[in-house]
């Protein structure tokens, strides 16, 4: 019999932790002070605002009386983090770790049919503040990001059984046998020898017995094992189109009378690697999975509703997922039953190691395998979790040295799942164990953001990863650096993490959070400040005039998202050695907001949602176009590609490019095999001589009976001798490494060498510096005199000091334009292309984008001008610019995985601004990399010549 404890509690918020030194653990000393009330379960933050230390709790309750002869088992399904106990001022015991369940044995301590007092110590983890309680100190205990989640965070119950008690059930599963193991741990509570009879049921999905075993057992006292094998005829294997569940029960009697019983669903399936290919059920499965947090906007650690729950699982797959990656915090039982009966494969997840937290202090290696230990042992029984997740990119010797006993650790306590000992491979490379396995087999286990940008050279980038250097030798590939880390080439391979990333749609979020959620937690107050942010950040650029309604601004991003992981799918999807991908994120939250595909009230973020879809479809056509900017008299390459988990099928392939204005200009019919795996369709050297403008090629592939199986779409734009006509105006031009200089001999643009006593009416361009120039920093000094004089200087180079980067604060503070350019503030490459997170780059309409389009965020033609580094929060007029936030903030003082995002900044990508008498143009656009490469950077370099010289 189990009774519920969940209710109105009392709590004390001990903030200056004085409850042990005075005894308010007692009863008679907790009533004297003041507490206040609290529901159980709940975060304790979302009472009150940002709390972390200590909370001590109070509650009573009456058991039965008929519980007087009876073993009584008190359970707590999740605090955090470190949890004391007493009962009716007798203390019971203690528990460190905040995401498992937890019990003790109290009936020594309670009174049958009479009110008994509950009290429960909490510390919680120390994040935001620098104390230091009972050892404890800030970030030195396992955390996730999400929230503190601190407190009674999940349910309490108090449960009678008799003398002879279930300790564990482990169910291992065998497909090649159907056979189904239990593995039943009894524990006599007397002093005596004790007879058990013993019952397994094995029920069908609709409650039909399968097979059942009993037996009398003799139990010593203590602890007593059995191991029980149960054949299960007709066997049916779960899967994620057939989440077939049986349900298990062990029940132990003593003297006639049921004293325990356990029930539990379970599935007969299998997950290993055979041949380099993930099986599922001895069938190949490519995976496509979903990062996931597991943030809620209300509910915070645990789900707001089981619809919220199911909400979210059912739209993951609906996307085309068959997996899902809870990250560094095990899932609630209520989200894993969900997952098992729903289908859809889980990584255990372990909240061990999170990007350099828990801090290092010699309590790591405890926590470590403490939170290891009890994970697994909670969760073994998971149908739907096919593989444990050890770590993740790890950075510290104690925790390499670590992997290897912690795998072990986790095979012995789970042999039937495959077993990764670090994502990413950072340490020493990743290595996987198959089921049943106790030796590892060496794995590529990748992380790899692109950005915004998966232009030509990114995407060859994903199609080189783990290739072997012969085996591209001689093809378009050779030379081309893969992605990972400690990657070993030839090897099986898997993309645990790729995405890009975008603001969901805040104005309808916070309509959201002001009806239905907490003023107080930190996600509706990161969600507010962001679209606050980025209101002043639209203001401040004048790039509020393209965006009046800032809805339109999120939907935009979003669109880039959507197409930015798009192509990263697909490219991924072309390479025959990587074996599955997963996607960051399915719901993103506080510093990770940009990466999900739904919001964090689980809306799908429009574009982002359907065009990860599309590419996690079974079967997508890849288009490439090479080059996707094309001068009209050198024509471009047009290939399309076919990958298919399917069977091979006949089909017919249509391929048409569609001009702007809608007129077909090529067309193309096949009629050919849809192979099974990854198959080249077609491929052509298009001319485009008498082309003008942007093109669409669109590829649609029908089967046999005339069912659209797959279909895609991909722009290129061409650029006609006329469009590229060289300007003639005076310029003058000083260059540092001839590249600048080169390319307008070469096009017979006429131009003068720059000195100190040039004319103030010829405009000046600055190429690129080389690095290290010693005679870089005196020349741009005369030009700044140039300027000042009354000249105008154009930058094609800015060299400021760069913040943001990985050991620098994020400096906000605006900048004027007396120490140009060696004064502007510049952010690195990967903070405005933006990894996981959101870094729009806009064009305003401007002669310096003439005949390309604008009032728009980047993307397409400007793949490959597209900044890498950007001006920040520079004065002057703001030609192109990015808006961004700060997702790593107050990173010196730790508080980074809880509090959101940091500030939204503002920063140039093109930027002209008054000097003194005269004027200066900057720019961070890649248009002298791309000269004579591209038409864009050549379009935009006569551009800027022409409006100098107006």
């Amino acid at each position: 019999m189990t009774l519920s404890l969940d209710g109105s509690w009392d709590i004390i918020y001990d903030d200056a932790n004085l409850g042990i030194a005075n005894d308010w653990y007692l009863n008679e000393n907790f009533e004297k002070q003041d507490f206040e009330k609290i529901d159980v379960p709940s975060c304790w933050e979302s009472v009150k605002e940002n709390y972390e230390g200590v909370g001590i709790y109070r509650t009573k309750f009456i058991i039965p009386e008929a519980w007087n002869d009876k073993i009584v088992q008190l359970n707590f399904e999740a605090v955090n983090y470190k949890t004391e106990v007493w009962i009716n001022d007798q203390v019971v015991g203690f528990h460190e770790g905040g995401y498992t369940p937890f019990n003790f044995r109290v009936d020594k301590l309670i009174e049958a049919g009479k009110e008994n007092t509950l009290v429960v110590r909490v510390i919680s983890p120390i994040i935001l503040t620098d104390k230091y309680i009972d050892g404890l100190g800030r970030q030195e205990v396992p955390m996730w990001r999400g929230a503190i989640a601190g407190g009674i965070w999940q349910s309490v119950s108090i449960e009678a059984k008799g003398t002879l008690g279930l300790q564990d059930v482990f169910i291992e599963p065998k497909i090649d046998s159907n056979t189904a193991t239990f593995n039943i741990e009894i524990e006599n509570t007397e002093i005596d020898i004790a007879q058990a009879e013993v019952l397994v049921k094995v029920l069908s999905k609709k409650g039909e017995l399968v097979v059942s075993k009993k037996e009398l057992v003799e139990t010593f006292p203590g602890k007593n094992n059995l191991q029980w094998v149960l054949n299960i005829p007709d066997a049916k294997y779960w899967s994620t189109t057939n989440p077939y569940l049986y349900k298990a029960s062990v029940v132990v009697k003593k003297s006639g009378e049921v004293s325990d019983q356990w029930t539990h669903k379970f599935g007969m399936r299998e997950f290993t690697v055979v041949n380099d290919q993930f099986y599922l059920n001895n069938e190949p499965i490519y995976l496509k999975a979903a990062f996931f947090e597991g943030l809620y906007p209300v509910g915070l650690a645990y789900p707001d509703s089981k619809e919220m729950a199911i909400k979210e699982i059912r739209l993951a797959k609906e996307a085309g997922f068959n997996m899902i990656r809870p990250w560094r915090k095990p899932a609630p039982k209520m989200w894993l039953d969900l997952c098992d009966e729903m289908g859809v494969l889980t990584v255990g997840s372990l909240v061990v190691e999170c990007m350099h937290r828990p801090i290092s202090s010699p309590r790591l290696p405890f926590v470590v395998e403490n939170e290891l230990r009890k994970t697994i042992m909670n969760n073994r029984n998971r149908t739907c979790i096919v593989q444990w997740e050890l770590f993740n990119e790890i950075n510290r010797p104690i925790l390499a040295q670590m992997l290897n006993s912690m795998s072990v650790l986790a095979r012995e306590l789970d042999p039937t799942r495959m077993i990764l000992d670090e994502s990413g491979g950072w340490g020493e490379g990743a290595n996987i164990y198959l089921p049943f396995e106790r030796t590892p087999k060496k794995f590529n286990d990748i992380h790899h953001y692109s950005g915004s940008q998966v232009d030509e050279d990114e995407f060859n980038g994903y199609l080189a990863t783990a290739q072997n250097k012969e085996e591209l030798e001689g093809s378009k590939l050779e030379g081309v650096k893969g992605y990972g880390k400690n990657v070993v080439p030839g090897m099986m391979t898997y993309i645990s993490e790729l995405g890009y990333g975008s603001t969901p749609n805040l104005t309808a979020n916070n309509k959201e959070f002001s009806e239905k959620g907490n003023p107080i937690v930190a996600p509706t107050v990161y969600h507010k400040a962001l679209d606050t942010g980025y209101k002043t950040a639209l203001e401040k650029t004048g790039f509020n005039t393209i965006y009046p309604d800032i809805t339109s601004f999120y939907l935009e991003q979003q669109k880039m998202h959507g197409i930015a992981n798009k192509r990263m799918i697909e490219a991924t999807r072309l390479n025959d050695i990587v074996k599955g991908y997963c996607v960051h994120a399915l719901v993103g939250g506080d510093w990770v907001i940009g990466a999900g595909l739904l919001d964090l009230w689980r809306n799908p973020k429009t574009l982002v949602y359907d065009m990860t879809k599309e590419a996690n479809q079974e079967q997508i056509t890849p288009i490439r176009i090479m080059p996707r900017n094309v001068y009209a008299n050198k024509g471009t390459l047009v290939e399309v590609y076919g990958v298919s988990e399917l069977a091979s099928e006949d089909a017919n392939i249509l391929i048409k490019i569609i001009s702007e204005n809608g007129k077909e200009v090529f067309r193309k019919t096949i009629k050919n095999t849809f192979y099974n795996g990854i198959s080249a369709i077609y491929k052509t050297q298009l001319n485009t001589e008498g082309f003008k403008g942007s093109y669409t090629v669109n590829v649609e592939v029908k089967n046999d009976i005339g069912k659209i199986v797959a279909s895609n779409y991909q722009s290129f734009d061409v650029f006609s001798e006329q469009q590229l006509e060289a300007p003639k105006a005076k310029i003058a031009v000083i260059d540092f490494d001839n590249t600048l200089t080169s390319f307008l001999n070469a096009k017979g643009v006429e131009f003068v060498a720059f000195h100190p006593e040039l004319d103030k009416s010829i405009p000046v361009l600055v190429g690129k510096a080389k690095k290290k120039d010693k005679n870089y920093k005196a020349s741009v000094e005369q030009l700044r005199k140039h300027a000042q004089g009354g000249g105008y200087v154009v930058f094609f180079e800015v060299l400021g000091e760069r913040v943001a980067g990985p050991e620098d604060p994020l400096v906000l503070k605006e900048t004027d334009s007396s120490k140009l350019p060696f004064g502007t503030q510049m952010f690195q490459k990967w903070d405005t292309r933006g990894g996981w997170a959101a870094k729009s780059h806009i064009v305003t309409k401007h002669p310096i984008f003439d005949g390309l389009p604008t009032e728009m965020i980047m993307y397409g033609l400007y793949e490959n001008v597209h900044p890498v580094v950007a001006m920040a929060k520079q004065q002057g007029t703001y030609i192109a610019g990015a808006i961004g936030y700060d997702h790593f903030p107050d990173k010196d003082n730790m508080r980074r995985h809880y509090v959101g995002p940091g500030d939204v900044w503002w920063a140039a990508d093109v930027l002209e601004t008054p000097f003194g008498k005269g004027k200066m143009l900057l720019s961070t656009m890649r248009i002298v990399e791309f000269l004579d490469k591209d038409p864009v950077a050549e379009k935009l370099l006569y551009n800027i010549i022409n409006h100098i010289n107006r």
